[in-house]
């Protein structure tokens, strides 16, 4: 391998392991049940609702902060790929209650 080479690949690796990085710093939060009690909702509908996310959304998408989207945003993307992700309307509705306590309004 040439010097170029060298440096292409080095910063092909680099490359890597910053965009792996930037992905494994986002933490998905879990439900707690203080949470729960806080937000008024159901501890089991809040980790049934994270459940579903990082089952059928992680299983294409990054693990994201849910707050990264606006909750009418979240609403559209999630009626619209439920039926894709082959969602039964009991999972809709808890993951839609999981995202709605994680995003900013």
């Amino acid at each position: 391998m040439n010097f170029k080479g060298t440096i292409v690949g080095g910063c092909l690796v680099a490359i890597a392991l910053v965009a792996c990085q930037n992905v494994a710093d986002v933490v998905t939060p879990e439900p707690s049940p203080q949470m729960a009690k806080a937000s008024g909702k159901s501890y089991s509908d809040l980790k049934e609702g994270h459940g579903v996310y990082m089952k059928q959304c992680a299983q294409c998408h990054e693990h994201r902060v849910p707050s990264s989207t606006t909750l009418p945003e979240w609403h559209d993307k999630v009626s619209a790929m439920s039926a894709i992700a082959g969602l039964s309307k009991v999972e809709e509705k808890s993951l839609q209650t999981y995202l709605d306590e994680f995003t900013d309004r």
